[in-house]
C-alpha cells in the first residue's frame, strides 16, 4: 500500500501543476493527510489528521481541495443513507463495494467476483452498456447482533428488519387496540420505515400498520435471523437465514403445507414433536377461532389445536390451499 500512495503522491504533483492548480504546497498537504487514513474518513477527520501534522487549514480549504481529489480520481466521495459524506481512497484498478450497519455505522468494504460477473452478464442481457457500479447492503453487523437480547421492543427494529411478533407487553385495552388493527403474535412483520416522529410503518402480509411510539414500544419483536430452528442433519440449533420458509402462524383457514423445521425451546418443543409435528409431515389448516387464537389444525389424520404463539415456531413450505 505504501507504493501505491507514493505514486498517488507522485500522479498528484503531476496533474496538478500540469492544470496549474492554485496553492499546490497547501493541496499537497492535503493528500498526504487524506493517504493516512484508511477506509471512509470525513472532512473532520481529515482535518484533525493535519492538525496531527503540524498543519492547520480552514476546512472549506480542505472541502476544496477534496473535491479536486475526486474530479482527478484520487478520491471516490460516497454519501450512505442518513450519514455525512465520506470519502475514501481510489486506487486506479481496483473496485469494491460496501455493507453498513445501521445500528452502529460501521462500514464494511467486500468485493466477490461472482456478483461482478453477474452484473456485467445482467447489463449484457437487457443490451445495457455497463458504464460503473455501486453495490450498498444495509444490515446490522456480527458485533451489534451478538449485543442484541432475543426479545427487542418494536420501536428498536431497523427499517428492512424482519421479525416474528412475539408478546404484548400491556394492558387489556391497549392490547384490544392492537389486535383491532389486525395484529396478532406470531405474525411475521417487516419494517417499512421508523424514526419519523417516533412512528414506525410496518407490513404485516399485504397490510400496512402505522403504530405510534408508545405502541410500538409495547410490543415485542424477535429478529427473524435469531430465531433458533433445528438442522434437518443433526440435532444441534443452527441460526435460521433470511429467505425462510412461511411460518405456521401466517397460513389460512384451508391451506396446506409440509413442515420444514420446528424450532422452539425445551419443553415447548418436545411438546410440539410429540404431538406429531416434525419435518416432512404435511399440516392442514382447518381453522382459527373466532378471536383467531387457537387454530385447529390436522396432521397425520388426528386433529389438534395449537396457540398461534406454538404455531410462530413451525416453518412449512410448499403451502397452497386445497380442498377437503
Amino acid at each position: 500500500m505504501t507504493n501505491t500512495h507514493e505514486q498517488e503522491k507522485k500522479q498528484f504533483k503531476r496533474l496538478f501543476q500540469q492544470q496549474g492548480v492554485d496553492q499546490f504546497n497547501l493541496r499537497f498537504q492535503v493528500l498526504e493527510a487524506f493517504l493516512k487514513l484508511e477506509h471512509h474518513v470525513t472532512i473532520q477527520d481529515i482535518q484533525v489528521q493535519l492538525k496531527a501534522d503540524g498543519a492547520k487549514l480552514d476546512e472549506g480549504f480542505v472541502l476544496n481541495s477534496m473535491e479536486l481529489l475526486c474530479r482527478f480520481g484520487f478520491a471516490s466521495k460516497i454519501e450512505f443513507d442518513n450519514k455525512k459524506i465520506q470519502y475514501e481512497h481510489r486506487h486506479l484498478g481496483l473496485h469494491h463495494d460496501h455493507m453498513v450497519c445501521t445500528k452502529c455505522g460501521s462500514i464494511l468494504e467486500f468485493k466477490d467476483e461472482t456478483i461482478e460477473k453477474q452484473q456485467f452478464r445482467l447489463a449484457d442481457a437487457y443490451g445495457f452498456h455497463m458504464l460503473q457500479h455501486k453495490m450498498e447492503i444495509y444490515g446490522i453487523c456480527s458485533k451489534c447482533m451478538e449485543q442484541r437480547t432475543t426479545l427487542v421492543p418494536l420501536h428498536k427494529a431497523k427499517q428492512g428488519e424482519k421479525l416474528i411478533v412475539k408478546e404484548f407487553d400491556a394492558g387489556r385495552n391497549m392490547q384490544l387496540r392492537i389486535s383491532s388493527m389486525g395484529l396478532r403474535i406470531g405474525d411475521l412483520i417487516e419494517i417499512v420505515s421508523a424514526g419519523f416522529g417516533g412512528q414506525v410503518v410496518i407490513s404485516a402480509g399485504e397490510n400496512r400498520l402505522v403504530l405510534g411510539k408508545g405502541m410500538a414500544e409495547k410490543i415485542r419483536v424477535q429478529p427473524l435471523d435469531r430465531v433458533k430452528i433445528q438442522s434437518p442433519d443433526s440435532h444441534r440449533e443452527s441460526e435460521n437465514i433470511t429467505g425462510s420458509p412461511i411460518l405456521l402462524s401466517q397460513m389460512k383457514t384451508g391451506q396446506e403445507g409440509v413442515i420444514l423445521r420446528v424450532a422452539g425451546e425445551g419443553v415447548l418443543r418436545r411438546r410440539l414433536l410429540e404431538m406429531g409435528i416434525n419435518r416432512g409431515s404435511t399440516i392442514y389448516v382447518e381453522k382459527y377461532a373466532p378471536l383467531k387464537d387457537p387454530i385447529e389444525l390436522v396432521i397425520k389424520g388426528y386433529h389438534i389445536s395449537l396457540r398461534v404463539h406454538e404455531a410462530a415456531n413451525i416453518f412449512v413450505e410448499n403451502v397452497k390451499f386445497k380442498k377437503r
